[in-house]
Parts: structure tokens; sequence; C-alpha cells
């Protein structure tokens, strides 16, 4: 959390307009930024097509969409050639095929005002999601699928302003 240096007894506005500092004074700003990589996918016990090796799966960051994030012609599709019982040779997760990266950003803004020696009001602006950044599930990574290699689904919120106000004595 930062206060804003503005307002009585603060670096700037200090003198002056007794309701404009008033109304600069007392403000706090806070946010919150998460970022991180994708947990690594694992695709069981699928099939690579002959010739297809795991650096064939991954998709460069520009060729990557909701509708394909990996190469699924990298795969064998066919439900009636995939493996059931037998050793899996195929490793469990690969750190080269990862899912959406988490990249959010909270923020909020508060303003506190002494009214009176005892008596103080505090206003609450609060932006959850505030750029409304998408964050995707990780693709579906079972071969069969008909939405094999898309994403099908979201985790967060869509952006929330919530407004509040306090009244402490």
């Amino acid at each position: 959390m930062y206060e804003l240096p503005f307002g009585q007894g603060k670096q700037w506005g200090a003198s002056g307009n007794k309701v404009l500092s008033r109304v600069i004074s007392g403000w706090q700003i806070q946010s919150i930024f998460t970022e991180q990589s994708g947990a690594a996918l694992g695709f069981g016990n699928a099939l690579l097509l002959p010739g297809q090796t795991m650096a064939d799966v991954a998709l460069a960051a520009d060729r990557r969409s909701v509708g394909q994030w990996f190469n699924v012609n990298a795969f064998n599709r066919v439900s009636g050639q995939q493996l059931a019982s037998n050793i899996q040779t195929l490793s469990s997760a690969f750190s080269g095929v990862r899912a959406p990266r988490v990249n959010n950003f909270d923020m909020s803004a508060i303003k506190n005002t002494q009214i009176r020696e005892r008596l103080r009001l505090q206003f609450n602006a609060e932006f959850i999601n505030a750029l409304n950044h998408p964050q995707y599930t990780p693709p579906i990574t079972a071969p069969t699928s008909s939405a094999f290699g898309q994403l099908t689904g979201s985790y967060n919120w869509q952006r929330i302003i919530e407004f509040g106000l306090k009244v402490m004595f």
C-alpha cells in the first residue's frame, strides 16, 4: 500500500485552499500483480505418430490460439488404435508444452477523511482483474476428444469494480 503525498501534512498541496487540501489528502493505492508460467501438460497414454517427437508438439507463441494450443497433428487420434494395457513410455508431463500463463492485475484506491476527532470516513474503490485479462484452463489433452488441443474454459472473474463507504467512530 502506498500513501499518496498530497494534502495536509504532505509534500504537495499542503498549503492553500482548505477544501482542495481535504479532497486531495488521505489517498492510498495498492495493487497485486500475478504472473506465472503455465503448468506443464501431460498427455496420459497418448501415442505420437511415427517420426514425431515432443519437440513437434509445442507451437511457437505466435501460432498458439484458443482453437489450437499445441500441434494436434503430431498425435495418433484414432480411437481404436489407442493403448489400454501397456507400459506407458510417454512422459507424464512435458516442460516444453505448457498451459496458458497467469497474468492478473488487481488494484484499489482508498480515501480516508477525518470528519471529527473520533469520526472518520473511508471510501474504497476496488478493481478485481482491472485489465480484464482472460485466464484460460489448460487445453484438452485427450487425443480422441473432439476438443483436443483447445482451450475450452476460463477460471477467472471478469473485471469487477466495487465501491465501499465505511464510517468509523
